[in-house]
């Protein structure tokens, strides 16, 4: 008998058994935080940062890659009043900051101390910001990794620490790190039960697709948003739309700040012609297209945490990195990595060739799922990230 594959939440890419967003609360923390991740920690299953990416709703995370070379993309485009959280030797308590210089953006290296290492001298513009550190940090409750020195904190608590002090009017911090609570004693609780448990030999578990996909396929809309602005305060610049069973296709340019969209414009293609709206137009343009029994799937989670609703919702990188058991990386480097080619939709710049690669993938994933086996020496699905 085969076994069945347990449930899984594609939104805070756990289990559903341990399942955290119902307990997650909204913080509209005012300061922008910025994190900049190692990539070896992005897939870390008891990882923090995507709890304090889905709790804080001003904030975003950036996976730096050191041994490419390539700075941040806050190296090109510095936030005014930015401090890095770092205890450099010319750091700055903040319990002793003024009012008057608390920073408007926060940026937060995660990784080891060996990895954060790498990070700080593959951005060396880091080092020209103002540094802050927490004088006296509260005990770690990160009691499920260990960490270096009793005052050291995770990730998640060091933000919160951190948002605390600087803004101290902020509702929602301490329900923030109760559910943080909650879900490091689910997790004891679960790997408690694992180890006093008798395994039998474990059955080869069949691969398979999140409902949403396979049941509902007449429902899907195929979903790309273009954003400008950081992080969770990011605003839809292009939002492109395809329902692949009809063909019926939606796209809309809104319009900002004239300086900021004529970058982002040439950014993506667009043509300085193309006309725009106002964002309250935009959504009643959406709001005809939209359907309530619409299931959106796009290739990025900004664009369905701008538009979609998580039980409607499927991330496609998520799909695919869960059953190659795989990282994923860009849309177009997967499609060649299974050998797809995609037909350019009919949609204004890049997003033309996205869609197509979006609509080519999806007939791949629904004409045989089987055929996506893990390829030797491969390894960290983007489903165990913590």
């Amino acid at each position: 008998m085969t076994a069945e594959p347990r449930a899984f939440c594609y939104r805070c890419v756990k289990p559903a058994s341990v399942c955290i967003c119902a307990s997650l609360p909204q913080v509209d923390n005012r300061t922008h935080v910025h994190i900049l991740q190692h990539p070896r920690e992005r897939h870390r299953p008891i990882g923090t940062v995507r709890f304090a990416h889905l709790g804080l709703t001003n904030c975003a995370v950036e996976v730096n890659h050191p041994a490419s070379g390539e700075p941040s993309k806050l190296a090109s485009h510095p936030h005014e009043n930015t401090a890095l959280l770092f205890p450099s030797a010319h750091a700055r308590a903040i319990e002793s900051l003024p009012a008057a210089e608390r920073p408007s953006t926060l940026i937060v290296l995660d990784g080891t101390w060996h990895q954060v290492t790498a990070l700080m001298r593959n951005n060396a513009w880091l080092q020209g910001l103002p540094h802050l550190y927490l004088a006296e940090p509260a005990p770690s409750r990160y009691r499920i990794r260990r960490e270096p020195q009793v005052h050291y904190l995770s990730t998640l608590e060091a933000i919160v620490a951190t948002l605390a002090r600087l803004e101290p009017e902020t509702a929602g911090f301490p329900q923030l790190l109760q559910a943080f609570d909650a879900m490091i004693d689910t997790q004891i609780d679960k790997s408690a039960v694992r180890r006093v448990r008798r395994w039998a030999p474990k059955a080869a578990l069949p691969k398979r697709l999140p409902p949403l996909l396979t049941q509902a396929t007449e429902h899907h809309v195929l979903l790309r948003v273009e954003t400008v602005g950081p992080g969770r305060a990011a605003r839809p610049i292009q939002v492109c739309a395809l329902r692949p069973a009809t063909g019926e296709r939606f796209e809309c340019l809104i319009a900002h700040d004239p300086v900021t969209d004529q970058r982002k414009r040439a950014r993506l293609g667009l043509p300085d012609t193309a006309p725009a709206l106002d964002e309250s137009a935009f959504l009643q343009q959406w709001q005809g297209f939209a359907r309530p029994d619409d299931v959106l799937l796009a290739w990025n989670q900004r664009s369905l945490d701008l538009l979609a609703q998580p039980e409607r919702a499927v991330l496609l990188k998520a799909v695919w990195c869960n059953l190659r058991k795989s990282q994923a990386g860009h849309l177009a480097d997967v499609l060649q990595r299974e050998g797809l080619t995609a037909e350019p939709a009919d949609f204004l710049g890049t997003a033309a060739q996205h869609m197509g690669g979006l609509a080519a993938l999806l007939d791949y994933l629904l004409t045989d799922p089987a055929t996506l086996e893990p390829r030797a020496g491969t390894s960290h699905s983007c489903t165990r990230a913590g």
